[in-house]
């Protein structure tokens, strides 16, 4: 009966140190078993839930913000922008590709130098980060004064004569057609002189005596003229920069029509038909 006991010991005793051979293995592959179920749940339910995602929509409208949005963009030309906006993106806030398609569109608008990044958060909210164009001049054509940036670029607004705030110059006589998408610049030599001579007498004092620059001499004589609001003609010359052997140079007028301005405050004063600016003898009459 002692060695049955003993041999009955021996049994449970090598059981024992087979369990506690294969117990790491068992564990190991229990793991394994644990984290292929939970991939393969993954696998089916992560997609599952990103074109769930992507279908989802909201009951809220998309609240479009516009970063450094400038003092003259009005809110009427504001919200077609953001209706573009609205229109480019799909319901989830996980569709990358709709964030392309507004910077894209944006840009093709014509009021945006560079949009830097459309960022949106959640479900309801997008925000534009960009830099403005700056409206400069106007340019006649068609029987209406469009909106340029200061390198000609059309912008999308236009005005009927006579209604365009009278802080943009308004050049005339242009000779090339207006291009056909915003954004871009107005071709031709006439408007690149005219938009040189805008910018170079912007910031004097005597700007707001200018109504506006006459290129319709151009083909002529390559002179650009400038028409003050009591109709005296300005003969300029050609653009700055760009004068000819017998001709003064841009600093040499400028001085000119400034000791005008500071002696007598009008740049056209005594000058009944036309101001000759072209040589060192300035001729009025």
């Amino acid at each position: 009966m002692a060695r049955r006991r003993s041999t009955k010991r021996a049994t449970t005793h090598t059981l024992s140190q087979r369990w506690s051979a294969f117990r790491p293995a068992l564990i190991a592959g229990g793991w394994a078993v644990a984290l292929l179920g939970a991939m393969a749940a993954l696998a089916v339910g992560v997609p599952a839930l990103r074109a769930q995602a992507m279908t989802t929509h909201s009951d809220s409208p998309l609240r479009v913000r516009f970063e450094n949005r400038p003092a003259w963009m009005t809110d009427g030309e504001l919200s077609p922008l953001a209706d573009l906006v609205a229109n480019q993106l799909s319901a989830s806030p996980m569709d990358r590709s709709g964030l392309a398609r507004v910077q894209e569109a944006l840009q093709e608008t014509g009021w945006f130098q560079e949009i830097s990044q459309v960022r949106r958060s959640g479900m309801d909210d997008v925000t534009v980060h960009a830099e403005w164009t700056v409206p400069f001049a106007v340019v006649r054509d068609g029987g209406y004064d469009h909106l340029v940036d200061s390198e000609a670029r059309l912008l999308p607004r236009c005005y009927r004569p006579g209604t365009a705030p009278r802080g943009f110059i308004r050049i005339e006589g242009v000779s090339t057609p207006r291009p056909t998408r915003y954004g871009t610049r107005w071709p031709g030599e006439d408007i690149k002189s005219a938009m040189a001579l805008a910018r170079l007498i912007d910031e004097r004092p005597w700007r707001s005596q200018v109504a506006w620059i006459d290129l319709s001499s151009m083909p002529m004589d390559g002179c650009l003229r400038m028409k003050t609001f009591r109709d005296c003609t300005v003969k300029w010359g050609r653009a700055p920069g760009q004068e000819g052997a017998a001709e003064v140079p841009a600093r040499q007028k400028l001085d000119y029509l400034g000791w005008l301005h500071d002696h007598y405050g009008r740049i056209d004063s005594g000058c009944e038909e036309q101001l000759d600016l072209l040589s060192d003898y300035v001729g009025a009459r």
